[in-house]
This record gives C-alpha cells, structure tokens and sequence, in this order.
C-alpha cells in the first residue's frame, strides 16, 4: 500500500506540480521580453482577440493550479485507502485539467513571446499546440506512474446463481441490446432550438453554419449513445455502444468471474454513454434500468444497460462453470 500511495502521489501531485513550476519559471525568466498584457484567447479566424494583465493572469493561473493539485492528490489518496482502488485512466483525466491553468499560462507566454503587442501573438495553431499538448503530456506521464489498483470487493470466484440450463456439449449465443429513441431524438433537436430561440432573443439571424454545424454534432452524439448491443458466445461478451457499434469493447470469459444483474439510475455511474468510475468500473448506458453487470477476475464490473439482462447473466454464468475444469 505504501508503494501505492507514493506513486499514486507522484502521478496526481508531482506531474501537475512539475509543469506548474515550468510556467512559473519561464514567467520569471522571459519577464523582459513580455508585454504587459498577453494574449489569452484566440477567435475563430484563429487570430487572438482576447487578452489580460500578466501578472493578473499568472496569479490566477498559478494559483488554480497549485488548488487543483493539491486536491487531487488528496482526493486520489483518501479514495486509496479507503478501499476505491486507483484507476490510471481517472488519475490521466484528472492530471490532464488540473495542468491545464499551467498550460494556458504557458500558451500565453510562448505566443506573445517577444512581440510588441499581444495583438501581434502567434496564431491559434501554436495555442492549441502548446495548451493540448502540454495537458495530454502531463496526463499521459501520470497514467504511467499510477498504479492500477482494483477496489476492495469480496470476490466470490464462483460464477453467479442465474443460469439457463446450458449443458455440457450445448452451444449458444445471445444478442440483446437497448435503444433509447427519446435521447436519440432530444440529442438531434436540441442543438437547433437552441439556435433558433439565441436568434430569436438577440434578434440575429443565424448562418446556415452555426445552425447545421451544432445540429450535426447533436446527430453524431445521439447515434453515439443511443443504443447498446451486447453478444454472448462462447469466448466473449462483446459490447457495442451507439448505433455505429463505436467504441466496443470484448471481454474474454476467461477475465469474467460472475455475472448478475442490476439496476441503475439515469444519473448513476456518471450518466449515459461509456462511463468509467473511481473504482474502475466501466458502464456502456443509453438508459436507466435492468443492467447485465460482469464482475472481473480483477475485482472491477463491466455494466451494460440491455432489455432482459438476467438470460445474458444466466448464459455467462453457465459458460463460466463449464470452462472451470479447462481453466484448472
């Protein structure tokens, strides 16, 4: 557990801290040769047109960066030894936003570097550059230091209760899936009403990009968490999300220990769409409801929200019994 923890510390407190301290320093260092106003934000033409005192900037930018930090790492330690387990892709996440007040700092400090005017910046190409690619950085370095610990649970290695009666020599597959057209459709049009009554209430008429443009992305997000689909066989649980089938994801039965299942709130497990909690839990939802929830060998839970779970846990639960003999 100690290993844990100091690395758990390294990752979530020393990474952020590292690049809040690189901002700092170049802020010291690059003094002369800064405006005293810098860009800070850049339009659609990808020309800045936004701009702040630096000094005011990197005190507010340092500061919420020192905050989320140090909450972070605390937060990550008490959810450790509290029996949460740690997972590498949240410490990631986490990392990535809380380095991100030390990366706009730094965006603004390399693009208006040596110019007479932070109207003179460089353009947004180098923004986003040194603002995503500094955050991905830090993330990505703390998801290697992490360690990848599983909850504390009580793991029964026997498969669960239900079952469909599979006997030895019996094959079968079950597909099962669930849509929910109501968010496919509140996803499509939400997005243009929107539009429509910003329109409406600042008396502008919208081009036919800023309408066809939100209204595309809401079509994508509904096809995208709309529906999931789930096949059993005999080797695998395969999960697909949305209508295109993206992301997917196939867990071999021999990680599965048990199957059950659950119901789950709308807002439980994070939401709708693919949803990973702190425990490492991921959750494949287009709705509310009866779940087929996978229990792994390495303590952590696949749930995926389908009409009729209980057969597909039945099933898995009755392929994991007969390839028992054959794991030993």
């Amino acid at each position: 557990m100690r290993s844990a923890t100091l690395r758990l510390v390294l990752a979530t407190g020393g990474v952020p801290a590292v690049v809040l301290a690189i901002a700092a320093a170049l802020r010291a260092a690059w003094s002369s040769r800064l405006p005293d106003v810098v860009a800070m934000h850049w339009g659609v033409s990808g020309a800045p047109d936004g701009s702040a005192r630096l000094t005011t900037l990197s005190t507010w930018c340092l500061a919420l960066g020192g905050a989320l930090t140090v909450l972070g790492t605390v937060v990550a330690v008490v959810l450790l030894h509290h029996g949460r387990g740690s997972h590498r892709g949240h410490v990631a996440l986490w990392v990535l936003l809380a380095s991100m007040p030390s990366t706009a700092l730094l965006t603004s400090l390399v693009t208006t570097l040596d110019a007479p005017d932070w109207r003179q910046a460089s353009g947004a190409g180098v923004a986003l550059g040194v603002l995503l690619g500094g955050s991905v950085a830090a993330g990505g370095l703390a998801a290697l230091l992490a360690p990848g610990v599983p909850p504390d649970r009580i793991l029964d290695a026997a498969p669960g209760a239900q079952t469909v009666g599979l006997r030895d020599g019996q094959r079968a597959t079950w597909i099962g899936s669930s849509t929910n057209v109501a968010l496919a459709t509140l996803s499509a049009l939400t997005p243009p009403v929107v539009v429509v009554l910003i329109g409406l209430v600042t008396g502008s008429s919208p081009g036919w990009a800023v309408t066809v443009v939100p209204t595309a992305i809401g079509v994508l997000a509904g096809l995208g968490v709309a529906r999931v689909r789930a096949i059993v066989n005999t080797d695998a649980v395969t999960v697909r999300m949305g209508f295109l089938g993206m992301p997917h994801r196939t867990v071999p039965l021999a990680e599965i220990a048990s199957a059950t299942t659950e119901d789950l709130t709308l807002f439980g497990t994070g939401g709708l769409g693919v949803r990973t909690t702190v425990a490492g839990d991921t959750a494949y939802k287009c709705r509310g409801g009866p779940a087929l929830v996978l229990t792994l060998r390495s303590a952590r839970r696949v749930l995926v929200t389908v009409d009729h779970p209980e057969e597909a846990a039945g099933l898995v639960n009755d392929l994991v019994r007969r390839a028992e003999p054959a794991q030993d």
